[in-house]
């Protein structure tokens, strides 16, 4: 198929040749988007648009970045060749504007957006407050379990509420996701870890008001009349009814006789967890129905079967409710150990990935003249994959492109003419890579949409 035929081809003219307008383009796998993205890359620096150490070129992998400059040589080069092909008065300042970029390639900041973040803060390492012989902590795992368990071993000896709750429930999987086999801790290890992840959303998680003691009494009021309706089959052995409902009969038995062990004094978090980790139980769920209309003495197989959906309902709700509100008091009291992990790198020095867009998000936002600096310094910035963005990348590459050097919010930004080019695709943000949050990507097209920046969609796969 040649160019000529494309359906796209007003499309990928623009984007060689329109390069004083900011664009967001759209191509799917396969349309030759890296192609698109070098060769406007390399009319930018042919025609003295930019000079290779006034752009800055994000990607998301290192070896992507690798990759791109591999490729963004080739087109300097091939641009040079077809250059001297021209006529002599188009010549001169194109050859002296490629061989320059050839020259000084390894000048280029072309890199992933947590190595351009580190250049930035051992750059200002005093505004930014960070040790300036810091090294990046790339596995955070082995560092972080140790300020968990740091946390951990005093925590158990007189757990808050969350914790406690947490750790009640035994094997009933995540919170909220079932049929997941942990220990206790590795599901809670690993929840403080994910609010690690995300530690840049320090806004309280709303608790809604759970009335836990008096629901759980409810509940266990109706699988109790469940339980004696259920345990009335005549065929103990053989009905598949009565079988897959039988870890309802076996758990009312267990409440009772600690019931009368203990009977001013019953023990919610064991029962939470119990109740959560039946709703978990995808046979007792998903009970089969068995056979024959009289499912025992005076009581039908349809009476039985309504019950049963009636009591899943019910615990659904509360298992969605519960993890809710045990959500909203884990938030709160696994900042600990996060705050461990943070001082656990101060000490060594080390930044991982999160604090690296975090300390450089707040050294562009906050320090208007180091902000203007790199505002001027960049006068390109073209970003690939823009899908696997999260929102703190978003941030501090739209206020490096922003039209108004004071603006402070990046979702008021809008772009100098021709500074930003974007390249992404919605439909492969699907594996949350790094944080990546594709709800980013629709709020950053609508924005540069109002500014007057076109969208242009390429479709040709090759």
């Amino acid at each position: 198929m040649t160019e000529q035929t494309l359906v796209d081809t007003p499309e990928r003219e623009r984007i060689r040749t329109s390069l004083d307008e900011s664009l967001l383009v759209e191509a799917a796998a396969g349309t030759g988007k890296t192609t698109e993205l070098v060769t406007r890359i390399v009319n930018v620096l042919a025609t003295g648009k930019a000079r290779v150490d006034g752009m800055l070129a994000v990607t998301f992998t290192e070896k992507a970045a690798g990759e791109l400059k591999l490729r963004l040589r080739e087109g300097l080069e091939r641009a040079r060749h077809e250059t001297s092909n021209r006529a002599p008065r188009d010549v001169a300042a194109r050859v002296r504007n490629v061989e320059h970029a050839i020259a000084h390639l390894e000048e280029a900041q072309v890199s992933t957006i947590h190595g351009f973040c580190a250049d930035l803060l051992r750059e200002h390492p005093v505004e930014a407050g960070v040790d300036p012989r810091f090294e990046v902590l790339a596995k955070p795992q082995r560092l972080f379990g140790q300020a968990f368990e740091a946390w951990l071993q005093p925590t158990l000896s007189d757990p808050p509420e969350g914790v406690r709750r947490a750790l009640s429930r035994r094997s009933a999987g995540g919170f909220g996701e079932p049929d997941v086999k942990e220990q206790p801790t590795e599901r809670l290890r690993k929840a403080a870890a994910d609010l690690a992840e995300w530690r840049d959303f320090r806004v309280d998680w709303r608790r809604e008001r759970f009335e836990r003691k008096v629901v759980i009494d409810q509940i266990v009021a109706h699988l109790i009349d469940f339980a004696e309706l259920a345990d009335r089959a005549k065929n103990r052995h053989g009905d598949r009814l009565y079988l897959d409902v039988r870890p309802a009969l076996l758990l009312v038995r267990a409440i009772k006789k600690q019931d009368e062990l203990r009977p001013t004094r019953r023990d919610y978090d064991a029962i939470e967890a119990s109740l959560v980790e039946l709703v978990s139980n995808r046979r007792f769920i998903n009970a089969r129905k068995g056979s024959g209309t009289q499912y025992g003495e005076d009581v039908t197989r349809a009476s039985v079967i309504e019950q049963h959906t009636k009591i899943v309902d019910v615990l659904g709700n509360f298992r969605r409710v519960a993890d809710a509100d045990l959500a909203a008091l884990l938030q709160g009291e696994l900042r600990v150990p996060i705050e461990v992990f943070a001082t656990l790198k101060r000490e060594a020095g080390r930044l991982d990935f999160i604090d690296l867009l975090l300390e450089a998000r707040d050294l562009v936002r906050d320090h208007d003249d180091v902000r203007a600096d790199f505002q001027r310094r960049f006068t390109r910035i073209f970003v690939d994959e823009f899908q696997d963005t999260d929102p703190l990348q978003a941030e501090i590459l739209l206020l490096l492109s922003a039209d108004d050097p004071a603006e402070r919010d990046w979702r008021k930004v809008c772009p100098v003419a021709g500074k930003l080019f974007i390249v992404g695709d919605p439909k492969q943000s699907i594996y949350r890579f790094r944080r990546a949050d594709v709800g980013i990507y629709w709020q950053v097209k609508t924005q540069l949409r109002a500014c007057g920046v076109p969208a242009l969609s390429l479709r040709t796969s090759f």
